[in-house]
């Protein structure tokens, strides 16, 4: 469609004032027009009653290069799963960056954009960071010159499972080479060694840590249950913490305990891939509607994958309900429930309201499509 109005919903998108606030959006040739109480004329119209409207979701932690062992197409773990824009994680490297983008972000109707893997090869075996022979710095610096409008930043992975005998020698050359391209990092933690206490002390301003609330041992809360102190001076340093829910790396009442004494989330994505996109993820919506039943507020929440992430990564027009902005929305129901789910670790929660998706529009160019989902 190349013009509509999307009317009756209620607008969330704190960074432009909307708390739930009744408004209508003209939507002319792939961007928002109009914002205003109410719009009429001779268009198609989108019917949002009994909906939320919120800028495209953006899940900035997915595994979307099929190619990689955990990867899948962009569009099933994007707009099929109501996300207009997703990050692919490190899945590529200086290696495979170019397969990626040629047969799949340049194809797919999901807006696509990368965080480099700092081990040429990606993910394609795992194990990525287990040796130094396996970056490639020039390699690295090139891609990242080749292709500034896609690769906003880099990957690596702090895991015994991924840098082996290494420990901390890769992320520190990962972060030193993030310092230097003026590109954010964003590291996985997980399985001890290395400790998250010693990754932190290497983050820098704009960096985030993903899987911050995984519930293994070594984590951000201390055995009494009170947040790690170097947790704490890397907030004060700039440095970001994202959920990354994934398959085993969120864990719901770290989380509880997290909030409890003060230190929330300033991120909020899935790590979507293959093991884990028909559950225990499934989507955005989801990961939402669990911190929300935590205590997140549904403003927060949303401002965490839409805004935030825009803004930290650099995506122009994306993340707000602002004229001039591009027309990616997403139109959701919050609806009462007694509903048991499971976090990455087997502990569970019965929600008392989720997220459930009805409409996500998407453009591109001059034109905008509305993909319905089946719920």
């Amino acid at each position: 469609m190349k013009a509509f109005i999307i009317k009756n919903g209620l607008l969330v998108s704190p960074a432009n004032g909307y708390r739930r606030t009744k408004k209508d959006v003209l939507v002319e040739d792939g961007k928002n027009a109009r914002v205003e109480d109410e719009i009429e004329g001779d268009l198609p119209v989108v019917d949002a009653s009994g909906c939320i409207v919120t800028p495209g979701l953006i899940d900035i932690h997915t595994h979307c290069y099929p190619k990689a062992f955990l990867g899948l197409e962009p569009d099933v773990l994007g707009i099929r799963r109501g996300t207009t824009t997703i990050l692919d994680a490190g899945s590529s490297g200086a290696d495979t960056y170019e397969d990626f983008r040629t047969n799949y972000i340049d194809r797919c109707k999901t807006k696509v954009f990368t965080l480099l893997n700092v081990s040429k090869e990606g993910l394609l075996v795992g194990h990525e960071l287990d040796s130094m022979e396996k970056i490639d710095v020039d390699g690295l610096k090139k891609t990242l010159e080749k292709y500034p409008d896609n690769i906003v930043g880099l990957k690596a992975r702090a895991s015994a499972s991924v840098v082996g005998q290494m420990g901390l020698k890769p992320i520190e050359l990962a972060a030193k080479l993030a310092a230097e391209t003026g590109k954010p990092l964003m590291v996985h933690v997980g399985n001890y060694p290395p400790a998250l206490t010693e990754v932190l002390k290497l983050l820098g301003k704009n960096d985030i840590v993903t899987h911050a609330w995984h519930g293994k041992k070594g984590g951000i809360l201390t055995e009494e249950g009170t947040i790690i102190p170097e947790a704490i001076e890397a907030r004060e340093r700039g440095v970001l913490f994202d959920v990354g829910h994934g398959v085993a790396s969120f864990s719901l009442r770290v989380f509880e305990k997290s909030l409890a004494a003060g230190f929330d989330c300033d991120l909020i994505s899935t790590d979507l891939h293959v093991e884990n996109y028909e559950g225990p993820v499934y989507n955005l919506a989801a990961v939402l509607s669990k911190l929300l039943n935590c205590g997140e507020s549904l403003e927060n929440a949303i401002h965490k994958c839409t805004c935030a992430p825009a803004r930290h990564y650099g995506l122009d027009g994306l993340g707000e309900i602002r004229e001039g902005y591009v027309a990616d929305f997403n139109l959701m129901e919050l609806v009462p429930c007694e509903e048991p789910v499971v976090d990455s670790i087997g502990d569970t929660i019965t929600l008392k309201e989720k997220l459930v998706l009805k409409k996500t529009i998407y453009s591109r160019g001059d034109e905008s499509e509305v993909f319905e989902h089946n719920s």
